[in-house]
């Protein structure tokens, strides 16, 4: 039977779009909505929940088997409508369409934006059923290219939160002849950045608001090759290694942290350690000026 959770958790995908800026690999951000019921006012990856619909698209690139391999799941259908749920997440957030048509190729900008009007005048408001998504893919002859992600990462909510989710980290080069735009439904502004520069603005209080996983890849890609074809090929190397799971922390008088699995005060560091070969280390976010600020 199809599931979009795992015991109490949603399963969801989060893409980071990678392309070739003049000072090295740019990812693409966008800012979620103030009405967004998870992360609102964040600046986030494109990505969201795993529709119903996505289990039974059509898709090519990979087989059930193949995506379960890459994630490490023994769920075949679940790991394949994680990645076909990256495709349609990245699509509807960024405008970026990672499918091919019957001949191998991928869309230009323009076949983008007249699919784009079609799913427009498919939208309750602004909330697009995934099985209308997969249709007008379908009639246009496009078929979900899951081979063009990159599966980097595992990130599971806190216990403490009430909405948790299971989500997977993708990464995808931006395809030549399309462009990223923002969505203006679920997002308020959008942008290409360094990861660098995204961190330094966080910091400084400014336009992004990175949330800690958002911030932990950026700090992670910012020490990776600068070259999104050499970065794509050191995430597929090393795979999405352990899945990481936060815990709330309260370290007075500094004020709230979120740690992660392998800092010591993490209630499975011990656990988490042994079984990865990892010694504990500080590894978590400090609030800093309203904001959580990696101190790993």
């Amino acid at each position: 039977m199809n599931s979009m959770t795992t015991s109490d958790l949603i399963l969801s995908a989060t893409v980071v779009l990678l392309r070739d800026g003049p000072q090295g690999v740019e990812v693409f951000l966008v800012r979620r909505h103030a009405e967004s019921g998870f992360m609102a006012h964040a600046t986030v990856f494109p990505g969201g929940k795993v529709d119903v619909a996505d289990f039974d698209a059509a898709a090519a690139g990979l087989d059930p088997a193949g995506c379960a391999a890459r994630l490490g799941l023994d769920d075949p259908a679940a790991a394949r409508s994680l990645h076909v749920a990256a495709v349609r997440e990245l699509h509807e957030e960024s405008h970026v369409l990672l499918a091919r048509y019957p001949d191998g190729r991928l869309p230009d900008a323009g076949e983008v934006a007249e699919i784009d009007g079609r799913l427009e005048a498919l939208r309750d408001g602004h909330r697009l059923a995934g099985a209308d998504y997969h249709r007008v893919l379908a009639e246009a002859r496009l078929t979900p290219a899951l081979d063009l992600l990159v599966p980097f990462a595992h990130w599971v909510t806190p216990r403490a939160q009430q909405r948790r989710f299971d989500t997977w980290f993708f990464a995808a080069a931006l395809p030549d002849h399309q462009n990223a735009a923002m969505d203006k439904h679920e997002t308020t502004a959008a942008c290409w950045s360094t990861p660098r520069a995204a961190i330094e603005d966080h910091l400084r209080g400014g336009e992004i608001h990175l949330p800690p996983p958002t911030q932990h890849t950026l700090h992670r890609f910012a020490g990776l090759p600068a070259a999104s074809r050499q970065l794509l090929d050191s995430l597929d190397e090393n795979g999405p290694g352990p899945r990481i799971q936060p815990h709330h922390f309260a370290q007075p008088p500094q004020g709230p942290a979120i740690v992660l699995p392998d800092d010591p005060a993490h209630p499975d560091h011990a656990s988490w350690t042994a079984q990865y070969g990892k010694p504990a280390r500080r590894h978590r976010f400090a609030m800093v000026a309203g904001r959580f600020v990696y101190s790993g």
